[in-house]
């Protein structure tokens, strides 16, 4: 393992989605107005060579950047080699600006995806960042780390934000936000967002997923109206703005599939009330 890791400073893209099959070839003809695209990188490990021709269109028009979903990086087991390798080609050939997965611990027979949360306590943190280590040398680049559901049960010496701002500063690496894992799993009693958010160290949070937010109708509602939001998603966001700034920013949709044109609508919006809420700021 010989290569040098970047540690030049990563911009922040602005706004972007998630890529979606059913959205890639409008894309690629219409080329609409996004800041950025995440690809999830199972998606491409096997591709053919039309696949990869399709995705290095994409990269030459849109910055790009990988999500995983297979690293297991607290998995006991050692690194998957072959998925390692298989990455690395693929993050030669495409230079994504940046790749992430998950801070989780996945079993040899779990299924893809399947992220199972981590015994948040010393042993744990000493295991996962000698592992996030051996991965970044390998790669040659930091990786982001993103926070997965957990449950109120879920073993936890060290509170989970503290843990994930050990696990960045011990090994180099950096810290996606998802923000409806972290609400799925940890509205409990006595959990503060505004604790939570403080205890992450402002210089390694790169990236947020947001998602589905309700807007408040609006006259007209045609993507032009500035938006008025009423939800817990979008202020736990604002904590997160109010703490980072203008962090990149993709929007996920899990349960339902939007049109290419509903998702574009969103992110305006969301734009658009982001400036509102810094500027009053």
């Amino acid at each position: 393992m010989t290569s040098t890791i970047k540690i030049d400073p990563l911009p922040s893209l602005g706004f972007g989605l998630r890529l979606r099959t059913e959205y890639l070839e409008t894309i690629l003809r219409d080329q609409p107005e996004l800041d950025c695209i995440e690809i999830i990188t199972e998606n491409y490990l096997a591709a053919d060579e039309a696949g990869l021709r399709q995705l290095d269109a994409l990269c030459a028009r849109y910055p790009v950047v990988l999500h995983g979903l297979s690293l297991a990086i607290g998995s006991p087991w050692p690194l998957d080699q072959g998925y390692l390798d298989d990455l690395k080609r693929l993050i030669d050939r495409i230079e994504p600006i940046w790749i992430s997965d998950h801070l989780c611990w996945n079993g040899a027979d779990d299924e893809q995806g399947q992220l199972l949360p981590l015994p948040y306590s010393e042993e744990t943190l000493e295991h996962v960042a000698t592992r996030i280590e051996q991965v970044q040398t390998f790669l040659g680049r930091r990786i982001l780390l993103e926070n997965v559901p957990v449950e109120q049960d879920n073993p936890q010496d060290i509170p989970e934000a503290e843990f994930i701002r050990q696990v960045a500063e011990r090994s180099d690496s950096l810290i996606l936000i998802d923000i409806g894992n972290l609400l799925s799993g940890n509205l409990g009693p006595g959990f503060s967002v505004p604790d939570y958010i403080d205890r992450l160290p402002q210089e390694r949070v790169q990236q947020v997923h947001l998602p589905d937010i309700s807007f408040q109708p609006t006259p007209g509602d045609d993507c032009t109206d500035t938006p008025h939001i009423i939800d817990p998603i979008w202020r736990l966001y604002t904590e997160i703005l109010n703490r980072f700034g203008r962090v990149t920013t993709i929007i996920e949709r899990e349960d339902t599939i939007p049109t290419l044109q509903e998702l574009l609508c969103d992110i305006r919006k969301i734009r658009q009330a982001v400036d509102r809420h810094l500027d009053a700021g």
